[in-house]
């Protein structure tokens, strides 16, 4: 049997074979859909091209980056690829397909446009958009086999290679197919979305229009007309004119040209209205064609009727806002902020993470702290005779400001209670002093740890479910009790009690000269101690030509697969192993749901694959080390008699605290490492049992319901087969919470969308929270605290999440919400840091010092005012971010 080549458009061919444009295509025109006539190209005869013209194996080998000034370059590949395309005759096979197929439609002189069809194109994850190539009025059958050509190059052009190794995909997987269809000569032409692809609301539909071509539209070389469309009445909410001063409109001699737009033209909307309802009406059906995916879809106008060119998932398109967010307190009288431990909490928790860490075990830790000090009960600590200390507002975590009514009990009316005086006041900070760092350093680390040890000796797939839910509960109480029982607490509170003693008598008695940023910058650290171990990594992988072409060459999600296999990769294999035997367990939230740095890699991967094409990269220790000193220097002449020795002991105190917040913060979520794995063991049973749909599920359950489910297994496990059967048929599954897990699932996803304020409802009027100076600049600055000395210019980069970790650019002001442990590793590419959330001793601020990068924290709305790519002026002195 002859091979096929060439197919009607109508055929609906598998999606390897007539690739992502073409299969879409396919599908509208077997539903009755309007589509211009046309035929597909199939992959299997890019396939003979490449393979006759013995070109398959050499473009893998050709289509390797070049190091560029830092960044990785395609250019060159590209034009090479594209040479080898032009340079071979196309099989008689393929050449009569083509003229076969251009014959059907026509013939010379018809003109047709020519579409590129990807096998991974046009997929949510996968958009491809603007990556291939699209040939518009192709009037003879040479024309068209150069746009088949180059329709086949731009598989390899530096746009698609540079995309593919930044989404992991294998350029060997990629085939492409041709689009040959009768041209459309547009009167007006633009893009539909069936869902506002900004928002994520499904209730709109948001309609782009130019006159002429689609092209201008689509390529971005014409401001549109912008329409907002009510799905429900198809009316238009909201119209924003574009200028529209240039259509694209068809060659006379083949190919496109540009038109002016009389200026009468430009000031009307391209559609009208019947047509913005015709179109609304079509886009609904194609939606449901496609079982209610979203679609970006292309569209086009010529003598009144409308032609449908491409359909496609809209790719990344954000979770249904939700409706009505208020951010009102918990309870009257409620006061709550975002800071301390909330900072480690940056985005919005899962059920389990609220209900069983933060509202039991945070709160009995720190109810068992305020009954030591003697002033409360127990009792009086926990709800409902307290507030919950650690809450929640819209699945964002937040620390309620105050203590809890102190004890009811009558008074002893026997004693008299005794004044305290000042010198019992001195004892008991003399007593903190001495004690709060061995109690952290030998009591809590240590119990913690061994914790750990206990739980983690349990395999989770030979122990019983009541082992499973006790271990996770466990683990749950000691990294609660390690944050507040002698443990963390105790050493943040000297932290940030002998810097801020620095801090005032620097503000007081230097005359604005000196912070104490200047004075603790470059100090030994976890941060420092890691980044050595990652310096070690990279060291190892350039430290042999032959793995350094081949990691480099290879995208950051094969980074791991390519040391695995490569012959010289032992030592950076190892060298790997040894950062995430001691860092992998950072986190990027702790929030127990979410994996740590050792789970998901490939942040890492992506910050070691940058930090690879820096050759010119320096950690910088020993100029941080000379700057601390020689600001010492001068601190130390200027301050005379009293003031120096004053000055003196503040700064040997605050240095010998200092390393002590990030030393005890380093194991806070070391206790997830075996709580993850137990619990989703115990997550996957009951997803056998019917509970559940998947592991994952169990972090959407509240705890009453996990210990119900868990309950149910363990009851019904205990009767016999027959029972069981007779009396509960449908298994032990408890009906409902599979669809209420994936319910509070999709809740969480579109809460990552909301910006938190840091205070609800504002400071306290008996203390206020935070400078409200940052109202009174001018709009073309922020202030926040100055934390990392220094003073740079240069383009911010929003980075919201730990998802948006591959975004960051090397050179760039990192621009966050806030940071904790695992975002270190985005550090090296920074020059300065600004953050939403956080002081003088948040994680930020002293790992900016560590690298000596000016930073500014705690501006409240800073990722809401600056834009990414914006050129803005840090000013760690000031504590001032200029725009």
């Amino acid at each position: 049997m002859t091979e096929r080549y060439a197919i009607p458009l109508d055929d609906l061919a598998p999606l390897e074979h007539a690739g992502g444009k073409g299969r879409s295509l396919a599908s509208l025109v077997r539903a009755g859909f309007p589509v211009p006539e046309g035929r597909i190209l199939l992959t299997n005869a890019y396939r003979r091209f490449t393979q006759e013209a013995v070109i398959d194996q050499s473009l893998l080998e050709i289509a390797k980056p070049e190091v560029v000034d830092g960044t990785l370059s395609f250019d060159s590949a590209a034009r090479r690829i594209h040479g080898l395309f032009h340079a071979s005759p196309l099989p008689d096979p393929l050449l009569g397909a083509v003229r076969n197929a251009y014959d059907e439609l026509g013939g010379d002189q018809t003109p047709v446009a020519i579409r590129s069809s990807a096998t991974a194109e046009d997929q949510p994850e996968h958009s491809f958009a603007g990556q291939q190539e699209s040939f518009l009025n192709i009037r003879s059958f040479d024309a068209l086999i150069r746009a088949v050509r180059d329709c086949w190059a731009s598989a390899w052009s530096s746009r698609a290679l540079a995309y593919q190794h930044r989404m992991g995909i294998d350029n060997a997987a990629v085939a492409v197919a041709v689009v040959v269809q009768r041209m459309v000569d547009a009167d007006v032409a633009g893009v539909l979305f069936t869902a506002n692809p900004t928002t994520g609301t499904r209730a709109e539909m948001v309609v782009n229009a130019g006159y002429g071509l689609g092209e201008g539209v689509v390529g971005g070389t014409v401001t549109p007309d912008e329409f907002v469309l009510d799905r429900a009445t198809l009316a238009a909410t909201d119209t924003r004119l574009g200028d529209k001063a240039q259509m694209i409109l068809p060659g006379r001699d083949g190919g496109t040209r540009a038109a002016q737009v009389a200026a009468e033209h430009q000031r009307r909307a391209s559609l009208s209205a019947d047509q913005l309802a015709d179109l609304g009406r079509i886009a609904v059906e194609i939606e449901a064609l496609y079982d209610g995916v979203p679609q970006d879809i292309e569209w086009a106008y010529a003598s009144g009727k409308l032609w449908l060119l491409q359909s496609r998932p809209i790719t990344n398109l954000p979770p249904e806002p939700l409706a009505d967010v208020r951010w009102d307190p918990p309870e009257p009288g409620a006061y709550l902020q975002r800071s301390q431990w909330v900072e480690h909490v940056p985005g919005p928790v899962s059920t389990l993470f609220e209900d069983l860490h933060m509202k039991r075990s945070l709160q009995e830790a720190w109810g068992r702290n305020l009954a030591r000090r003697g002033n409360h009960d127990f009792a009086d600590t926990q709800p409902p005779a307290s507030f919950h200390l650690t809450t929640t507002v819209n699945g964002f975590a937040y620390r309620q400001v105050g203590e809890p009514p102190r004890t009811g009990r009558p008074r002893d009316t026997g004693t008299r209670p005794t004044r305290r005086r000042p010198l019992g006041t001195k004892l008991r900070v003399l007593r903190m002093y001495l004690t709060f760092v061995p109690r952290w350093r030998y009591i809590a680390l240590p119990r913690y740890l061994r914790t750990i040890r206990t739980w983690r000796r349990l395999d989770p797939t030979a122990a019983s479910i009541e082992q499973l839910w006790a271990g996770i509960r466990a683990l749950s109480r000691a990294d609660a009790e390690y944050w507040y029982n002698d443990g963390v607490w105790n050493a943040f509170a000297l932290t940030r009690g002998t810097e801020y003693q620095l801090h005032n008598f620097l503000t007081e008695h230097g005359n604005g000269r000196f912070i104490s940023g200047q004075l603790l910058s470059g100090l030994k650290s976890q941060a420092s101690e890691a980044q050595i171990k990652f310096q070690a990594v990279a060291k190892a992988i350039r430290g042999n030509r032959a793995l350094f072409d081949a990691v480099v060459a290879a995208s950051p999600h094969r980074l791991h697969e390519v040391l695995i296999d490569h012959p010289d990769g032992e030592p950076a294999r190892t060298a790997l192993g040894e950062y995430f035997a001691s860092y992998g367990h950072q986190v990027f939230t702790l929030d127990f749901a979410e994996p740590n740095e050792a789970e998901s890699p490939a942040s890492m991967l992506r910050s070691l694959h940058a930090l690879l094409l820096r050759t010119d990269h320096d950690p910088g220790r020993r100029q941080l080390a000379v700057r601390r000193r020689d600001a010492t220097k001068a601190a130390t002449r200027y301050f005379r008699g009293v003031l120096r020795w004053r000055f003196r002991w503040r700064l040997w105190v605050a240095r010998h605290y200092y390393p002590n917040r990030e030393r005890a913060m380093f194991d806070l979520g070391r206790a997830w490492t075996v709580l993850r794995p137990l619990a989703k063991e115990l997550g996957r049973r009951l997803a056998e049992a019917g509970t559940l749909h998947a592991a994952d599920d169990i972090f959407f359950l509240t705890t009453a319901e996990l210990g119900r489910a868990v309950r149910s297994l363990v009851a019904l496990a205990r009767l016999p087969e027959t029972h069981r059967r007779a009396h509960y048929p449908d298994g032990p599954g408890l009906p409902g919470y599979a669809r209420l897990a994936d319910e509070r699932r999709k809740l969480r996803e579109a809460r990552k969308r909301l910006k938190p304020p840091f205070l609800i409802p504002g400071p306290p009027p008996w203390s206020p929270l935070v400078d409200d100076s940052f109202d009174m600049e001018p709009d073309s600055a922020i202030r926040g605290s100055a934390v990392s000395p220094g003073r740079v210019t240069g383009e911010a980069c929003i980075i919201l999440a730990a998802d948006d970790f591959a975004k960051m650019r090397t050179g760039t002001i990192l621009v966050c919400p806030t940071t904790t442990p695992a975002w270190t590793q985005l550090f090296p590419q920074a020059i300065a840091l600004v953050t939403d959330i956080g002081g003088i001793l948040a994680h930020g601020s002293i790992v900016a010092r560590e690298y000596g990068i000016p930073a500014v924290l705690g501006l409240v709305n800073a990722t809401e005012r600056i834009r990414d790519g914006q050129t803005i002026t840090v000013d760690g002195d000031k504590g001032l971010v200029e725009l």
